[in-house]
């Protein structure tokens, strides 16, 4: 799989060669923010909850090339995160996004895209749950990867075909010694096809095929292989929908691991009752890679409501509230964790420059095995000038 991390570099080559020479519509905007707020359970605890203030400055980098056929966009963010009482963990989060797209027709195109993703892991959230107090600061982790892919078809086809690979790295940068097993490489397949039944009614297929690596772990090297089939739905502008139910099966090279399939579903419902108010309902199941030590993957279910509403023109409100159900397997024993979200934020437009937001976070965990149980609250009060 190495020679697929080329692509990453590719793809942004590529699409900056096609803009030398081209007459060109560039826009390019940049943003800069600043947060102030207050965490009551920064490490996670079940008890003895240790609370800290906490300020961010991040800069948000839009630029976007567009061209008779083709476009390019890059997005680059960079975030620094500051606590009042836990030093150690002060870090910078860094994202950067480039993507194409060529036009090969009215209803082809081809795209690609590359992600470069560093960010920090919490003291007591994932890898470390439950053993905050025995780290000095959390764990860093980089993702790089790439994706290239063809579309034929538009939302006025009666056909559409879309087909794309992707390869996706990653690692833990600290604690090497125990975090080099967790090492991944996937490279994945996707092909999907929706078909017009009538109206803007799609039966809709998608196929997706996984090989995960782990190169310092060889026992847990697995295979993944998905089938859904289901319906797109979009009649109107007030409501749109897609639900595809399947199959997902897990094939591990090893004999001594046992293979494991499971149901597997993606909702997705869109509606507007108003001007003003859109609500978003999303769910899927799915096995996905486990980021711990001692299981060797995990099955989530995921259930999550959005809700935004225009009270003004400058005053809206989004509310968010999600449940999060994820088992991890090991060879010997499986175990349960819930995990309960939810946002509040309220955003006013104060010019076409200037943005303020409250925000409210609130996170729970219950588990079936040992003592980690924790609640999280988080507020914050954050500016955002568009210069």
């Amino acid at each position: 799989m190495k020679h697929f991390r080329f692509i990453t570099i590719a793809a942004t080559y590529f699409a900056f060669s096609a803009l030398v020479n081209a007459e060109t519509d560039n826009n390019i905007q940049f943003n800069l923010a600043a947060e102030a707020g207050y965490i009551d359970n920064f490490l996670y605890q079940t008890r003895d909850e240790q609370s800290t203030a906490y300020y961010t400055l991040s800069s948000d980098l839009v630029f976007t090339s567009k061209m008779q056929q083709s476009a390019f966009d890059l997005d680059a963010n960079v975030t620094g995160h500051f606590f009042d009482k836990f030093e150690n963990d002060q870090h910078t989060n860094v994202t950067l996004k480039p993507k194409y797209q060529y036009k090969l027709s009215q209803n082809q195109r081809f795209y690609m895209s590359a992600l470069w993703l560093d960010r920090y892991v919490y003291r007591g959230e994932g890898l470390s749950l439950g053993e905050a107090e025995s780290l000095a600061e959390g764990d860093k982790k980089k993702n790089v990867g790439a994706t290239a892919g063809y579309e034929y078809g538009t939302t006025a086809s009666q056909a559409k075909l879309n087909f794309n690979v992707a390869y996706n790295k990653s690692e833990f940068t600290t604690r090497r010694d125990l975090t080099n097993k967790l090492d991944t490489e996937v490279l994945q397949l996707n092909s999907s096809f929706d078909y017009l039944l009538s109206g803007k009614t799609y039966l809709a297929f998608d196929i997706d095929y996984k090989a995960i690596e782990y190169p310092n772990d060889l026992l847990i090297n697995r295979d993944s292989i998905t089938g859904l089939v289901g319906i797109k739905w979009s009649t109107t502008v007030i409501s749109e929908l897609s639900f595809l139910l399947g199959y997902q099966k897990l094939k591990f090279e090893d004999s001594r691991l046992s293979d494991d399939d499971a149901f597997k579903w993606q909702f997705d419902y869109t509606w507007r009752p108003s001007d003003f108010t859109q609500m978003h309902f999303v769910s899927d199941r799915k096995f996905d890679e486990s980021n711990r030590l001692l299981s060797s993957y995990r099955l989530a279910q995921r259930y999550q409501i959005d809700l935004t509403h225009a009270i003004s023109e400058q005053l809206n409100v989004f509310v968010a509230v999600g449940l999060n159900q994820q088992q991890f397997f090991t060879p010997t024993s499986k175990q349960k964790e819930d995990y309960v979200s939810s946002t509040l934020q309220l955003n006013y437009q104060y010019n076409e420059r200037l943005t303020l937001q409250v925000s409210y976070d609130y996170k729970s965990l219950e588990a079936n095995y040992s003592d980690i149980d924790y609640l999280y609250n988080r507020l914050g009060l954050s500016i955002k000038v568009e210069l």
